[in-house]
């Protein structure tokens, strides 16, 4: 196995700072920056409803789809973008604060999650001696699509957070990629969704870190060969490349939703 330099603090310094403009390598390319979650669901929806067959109900009036937007929306501040409100929780009073923001077709998926010892997956809060920099960057599409002649709204894109050991002082990133399918109803709650697919893979880990700390996220922060290497590749794959496509969103097997080992420190 071949393993990458190590990762300069003022690398991630400089590209993570680019946070509240553009998410991607060296802040040159990548979707427009998004700082919060309202900004998330102010982005316009890609995709023209007249070329969607399954689309003429529900037309081309992007606040047909706000009540679901939003939904998506809340979910997504109160899992990743609200450290702070996690911190200090434990997996039971976690789950209850997430489960709360989230819509009812993906309670259940949480619950197994944090049963499968996976609450990092679906809730991100540091494990202590860890702490955040700045604000987050976020790098989110919305679509229009069709999935078996169905109308489905599309949500995806790339969550990252700069962070510290405050011991150490290494600086380094922890990216979430998340891709939502969800199925739209053009009947009587018109715009609705009345289910979604949920997919979400986690970079910049230290895994067995994560497993003792009972689901909180340990970076992959120490200084060894692992470490740097599972920082740069995070940076190389996920960071520079932020944004998903509508076709990795539909594609099952995409393997941007699929995870990437060369991105955490795997426990053996």
């Amino acid at each position: 196995m071949v393993l990458a330099a190590p990762l300069r603090r003022r690398d991630l310094g400089g590209l993570l700072s680019c946070g509240a403009v553009l998410l991607g390598a060296g802040c040159a390319r990548g979707p427009a920056a998004v700082a919060t979650a309202a900004d998330v669901l102010a982005l316009p929806i890609r995709g023209d409803a007249a070329e969607l067959d399954s689309w003429e109900p529900l037309g081309d009036d992007d606040a047909v789809l706000d009540p679901t937007r939003t939904a998506l929306i809340d979910f997504l501040e109160t899992a990743y973008l609200s450290p702070e409100a996690l911190a200090g929780l434990d997996p039971a009073a976690a789950l209850e604060l997430v489960s709360a923001a989230a819509p009812s077709y993906w309670r259940e998926q949480l619950a197994e999650a944090w049963d499968d010892g996976e609450r990092h997956v679906h809730g991100f809060a540091l494990a202590p001696g860890f702490a955040t920099i700045g604000r987050p960057a976020l790098g989110m599409d919305w679509y229009r699509a069709e999935l078996e002649g169905a109308p489905v709204l599309l949500l995806g894109g790339t969550i990252a957070w700069s962070v510290v050991d405050v011991d150490s002082h290494e600086v380094g990133v922890v990216a979430y990629r998340t891709g939502i399918v969800a199925h739209l109803d053009t009947g009587e709650d018109l715009g609705a969704a009345t289910s979604a697919t949920l997919r979400v893979t986690v970079h910049g880990l230290d895994t067995c870190g994560v497993r003792e700390a009972d689901g909180l996220v340990v970076p992959a922060l120490a200084d060894t060969a692992e470490h740097h290497a599972a920082q740069q590749e995070t940076t190389d794959s996920v960071i520079a490349s932020p944004r998903l496509t509508q076709e990795d969103l539909l594609d099952p097997g995409s393997p941007l939703l699929s995870g990437d080992d060369a991105t955490n420190v795997l426990c053996a």
